[in-house]
């Protein structure tokens, strides 16, 4: 008799029963995601992004796409970058993250840090208006006679948000170096504020900052009857989005938010989701918060 052929046939058998055959485990494929702070409203948390987020990137994503998949999968969504504890950056290097929905500038550190690829960029279109990009406007007010172009901003006070937002530190940071200014060295204080662009506009209104950076949208979306007491550097009137005149003063147009996906995610499972996504629209659960 060989045991060993006995020993096999009974592991097998009493594996069997645990785990029937044709029966595997669920994938479950976690997405980040980050927004802004809403102004006038308290500071984000992990829950108040989900109640925004998740009925897009885990509740749709999990009937469009997980439950067609075989095995079947689900999305789960957890909001990131609130504080250490959910950096995206940790959390995607501890590999707890398959996608992250976040700003341009995010997607664009992570990416390249991470090697992940981008999926999609979002558009938001009300009625014909494009609202799907963003830009950056380096503000200042007009009647601050210190300042009248961007070379009278050598020795000035500088509000900005984040390191890596597109539109409230990257493009303005390179504008000014387009322009021979560094921030670090040109600036006599430079102040983060993080989410809260409400905070550094009005200290700007306040004259306790000359300049900040603020993103286009969210300037006429909040404080659109300010525009004749400001002065917005390198303003390009006119300029033309997908054959549409782009419906404010801007000095540079980037994608507001996106979505990139990890290296180890197949092509196949990418392209559904991105299928999925573009067949979002405003009947969808969600679509209305996320605007």
């Amino acid at each position: 008799c060989d045991m060993s052929k006995i020993t096999c046939i009974v592991s097998i058998g009493f594996v069997s029963l645990l785990f029937p055959f044709g029966h595997a485990v669920q994938k479950t494929y976690v997405v980040g995601g980050w927004q802004t702070q809403t102004p006038g409203q308290p500071p984000q948390t992990p829950a108040t992004i989900a109640k925004v987020l998740a009925p897009v990137f885990q509740d749709y994503l999990t009937e469009a796409v997980g439950k067609k998949m075989n095995p079947p999968a689900k999305f789960v969504f957890r909001g990131v970058d609130i504080d250490a504890s959910t950096s995206s950056r940790d959390l995607i290097a501890a590999e707890q993250l398959d996608f992250l929905y976040t700003l341009s500038g995010g997607l664009a550190c992570r990416s390249a840090e991470f090697s992940w690829v981008p999926i999609a960029t979002q558009r938001n279109i009300v009625g014909s208006t494009e609202f799907g990009s963003d830009a950056l406007v380096v503000l200042s007010l007009k009647n601050n006679t210190k300042i009248s172009s961007v070379g009278d901003l050598n020795g000035k006070k500088l509000g900005c948000g984040y390191l890596w937002s597109g539109t409230t530190y990257l493009q303005g940071y390179q504008m000014l170096r387009d322009h021979g200014l560094h921030i670090y060295r040109d600036m006599t204080q430079v102040r983060f504020h993080g989410p809260d662009y409400e905070a550094y506009y009005q200290a700007i209104l306040r004259g306790e900052i000359d300049v900040g950076f603020v993103a286009s949208s969210w300037l006429v979306k909040n404080h659109p009857k300010d525009m004749d007491q400001l002065l917005v550097h390198e303003r390009k009137d006119g300029l033309t989005y997908e054959g549409a005149v782009y419906p404010y003063p801007v000095s540079k147009l980037t994608p507001t938010y996106g979505l990139i996906a990890s290296d180890k995610i197949d092509w196949e499972l990418k392209r559904k989701v991105l299928a999925a996504l573009e067949l979002l629209n405003a009947s969808q659960p969600g679509m209305k918060l996320m605007k």
